[in-house]
Formats: C-alpha cells, sequence, structure tokens
C-alpha cells in the first residue's frame, strides 16, 4: 500500500495540473460559475429527472472581419467562420483577417502576405510562420492567463498587451504598443536580453534559419523531460536523484519543464510548416503531436 509520502506526491502533482489546467477549463465551459449559480438558482420542481447531455462547442477562433483573400486549405476565409485551430491560413499581400476566441474573447488581426495558424487546438496560441500579427488588450484577460505566439525563431507570451509581431526572412521582431510582453530564443545558445519588453519598446531576434527536424528533435526531448519529471514527483527518495529534493521543489521543476516543453514543441510546429516535401511535413507534425500527448499526459498513478 502507497505511504503517506507517496499519496502527497499524487495530491501536490495533481494539483499543480489543475492549477496549469484551470485556465483551460474555463475555456471549456462557456458561462463559468455564473451558468453554475443560474442552473442551481432555477426550481427543482420543474427539472426534469433526466437532462439530456448537451455537447459543448469546442474553443476556436471566429473571423469578425476578412480584407482580401485568405483562404484556408484552398477555400476562401469570409467573416463569421468558425477556425477549429487545425488548419492554417494563408494571407494574400495586403489582406487582413480580425480574430476572437469564441470562448475567451481575446482579440488579435492576422495581416499578410503570411501563414498562420490561429487558435491551435483550441488554445490561446497562434503559430506564424511567416507575415504580421497584431493584438489587442484590455480583452480576454484573466489571472495567470497567457497567449503564445511561436514562430521558428522563438516565442512571444504576453498577460494583457497590445502588441506588432513580425516574422520573415530577416527574423522575428516584437513592437509593445501598450502594457508589456516577454519574447524568448528557441532554445539553440541565441543570445537572451532582458524581459520583459515593456511600452514603447521594441525587440529583434535575428534570423538563424532553424532546421525543422533540429527544433522538433528539441520537442520531444523537452516533452520526454518533463514526463520524466512528473515521474520524479511521485517517485519520492531515491526516484533518478530526485532524493535530495523536497515534494515541492520537485512539483515546482515539473512545472517549469513542463513550460520549456510547451514552448518547444510550439516553435516546432511553427517550423514544420515550412517543410516543403509533404511527405517530411506530415512525418514532422507527427512527431510533434506525440510530443505534445507526451508532456501533457499524467502518470497513471496521478490518473
Amino acid at each position: 500500500m502507497p505511504g503517506n509520502g507517496h499519496r502527497t506526491a499524487c495530491f501536490v502533482l495533481s494539483l499543480a495540473w489543475v492549477c496549469a489546467c484551470a485556465k483551460h477549463d474555463r475555456a471549456s465551459r462557456p458561462g463559468g460559475a455564473s451558468a453554475t449559480a443560474a442552473a442551481s438558482a432555477a426550481p427543482r420542481a420543474s427539472e426534469p429527472k433526466a437532462v439530456p447531455h448537451v455537447e459543448q462547442a469546442k474553443p476556436a477562433c471566429r473571423a469578425l472581419a476578412v480584407t482580401g483573400l485568405a483562404t484556408v486549405d484552398g477555400a476562401p476565409l469570409t467573416t463569421s467562420a468558425l477556425l477549429d485551430g487545425a488548419h492554417w491560413v494563408e494571407l494574400a499581400a495586403g489582406a487582413t483577417v480580425a480574430l476572437r476566441h469564441t470562448v475567451t474573447s481575446r482579440e488579435f488581426k492576422l495581416i499578410g502576405p503570411g501563414h498562420a495558424l490561429p487558435c491551435r487546438a483550441g488554445s490561446e496560441q497562434v503559430l506564424l510562420a511567416d507575415g504580421q500579427l497584431s493584438t489587442s488588450a484590455n480583452l480576454g484577460v484573466r489571472p495567470g492567463a497567457e497567449v503564445l505566439i511561436a514562430t521558428p525563431e522563438g516565442v512571444v507570451h504576453y498577460g494583457d498587451a497590445a502588441l506588432d509581431v513580425e516574422f520573415g526572412a530577416k527574423g522575428l521582431r516584437l513592437r509593445v504598443k501598450q502594457g508589456e510582453a516577454w519574447l524568448e530564443p528557441e532554445e539553440r545558445g541565441q543570445p537572451h536580453f532582458k524581459n520583459p519588453v515593456r511600452s514603447g519598446e521594441e525587440a529583434r531576434l535575428p534570423s538563424t534559419r532553424p532546421r525543422a527536424q533540429a527544433l522538433v528533435d528539441a520537442c520531444q526531448s523537452a516533452a520526454q523531460t518533463a514526463r520524466a519529471s512528473a515521474g520524479r514527483v511521485l517517485g519520492g527518495a531515491g526516484a533518478g536523484g530526485s532524493d535530495s529534493l523536497s515534494l515541492g521543489a520537485r512539483a515546482a521543476t515539473h512545472m517549469r519543464e513542463r513550460s520549456k516543453a510547451r514552448t518547444a514543441c510550439a516553435v516546432a510546429a511553427a517550423a514544420a510548416f515550412a517543410e516543403s516535401d509533404p511527405a517530411n511535413r506530415q512525418s514532422l507534425s507527427a512527431s510533434i503531436v506525440h510530443s505534445d500527448e507526451l508532456w501533457q499526459s499524467l502518470p497513471r498513478a496521478v490518473r
């Protein structure tokens, strides 16, 4: 029978995952606590004995306005169209697409020419293979919730800010118009600079033309490290050298490793899109999907 230490480790790791996934849960439940309160306030006498299950719409992005030519899988994108976070948007020169997250109300605009994957997997995450993006402040802001904009050169993340982001042959450029944001290069020895980048400031990452395969390998490695750190939270004393660290320290390390894996795999996904060989692009994408599942999965003992 597991001892108290093991049960405590399970609790701490589960609590850490609950905290990390709280904003996703809120995003997946339109109406949140207010909807729950309204339901409980309704007269029970009028409720049927069996309430049919209602399938909730998955979080996605909705096109608020489309100017110029923007396509998804070759089909023109129109105003009010819903983007499920699995299909890339291609914008011709001069085209713009204003988007809003269907649950959180975050808003941003894509500016062509370029290619972007908005609301990746329904999350507040945008992959930018090339092109420009601008964000709006004071919309969809929640405690602890951040937007991640990933490019092959690195990522921009922010909680509440108005930004201009541009990625192309010259590298990644960030201009902060309001609030603050963090600019982080992909993990290949690039120079780091002072973060955050604040209102009125600009920061750049030069182009290094990273190879997609190298970034996918980094994603896999980060995912495996995050998965292993989850096991060390449960393992207790003597598990992979973790006996010298407290339970709280192991849990904190695990959360940092998850964050690194999330960033590395988003960068790899942005780079994989640019692969010219369809077969190679499909292979890289499948590897990234597997890695994403790995770092997001819970050890059996926690499940």
